[in-house]
């Protein structure tokens, strides 16, 4: 088998990129990333043509929280919110559209989700560099 070339998508990929984002079943694909000033994708090409494109966007991912042994949960729960806007200001600074947030705590899932999160429902993989 022959190896294939990649590199930075073309403007003129654009098109194709998005045509073949709706047909590649599964991919969970959503297409307002397409418009992000972060957007940018990587090509697979042989002499044939490009074999795919893998999208992608910079978003910010809010490690975890860190909380004061013994804070309220009130006071924890506003803290959470107001340092939730804090991120969304820098995020925004850096034209970033979307912030993530992994965490199991039931009560900071309830507040996220009443400041905007949505939970999302599929496997999240991770790669450390």
């Amino acid at each position: 088998m022959k190896q294939l070339k990649i590199r930075a998508a073309r403007p003129e990929d654009t098109k194709e990129i998005s045509e073949w984002l709706t047909k590649t079943q599964g991919n969970l694909f959503d297409a307002s990333i397409l418009e992000y000033p972060t957007f940018s994708a990587v090509s697979s090409y042989n002499e044939d043509g490009n074999v795919a494109h893998l999208p992608a966007q910079k978003v910010t991912m809010l490690e975890s929280l860190a909380v004061r042994p013994g804070a309220g949960l009130l006071e924890s729960a506003q803290s959470f919110r107001d340092l939730v806007k804090a991120m969304e200001l820098v995020s925004s600074s850096f034209g970033i559209r979307e912030m993530y947030f992994i965490c199991q705590d039931e009560n900071v899932l309830k507040v996220a989700e009443g400041h905007g999160f949505e939970r999302i429902k599929f496997p999240v993989v991770r790669m450390k560099l």
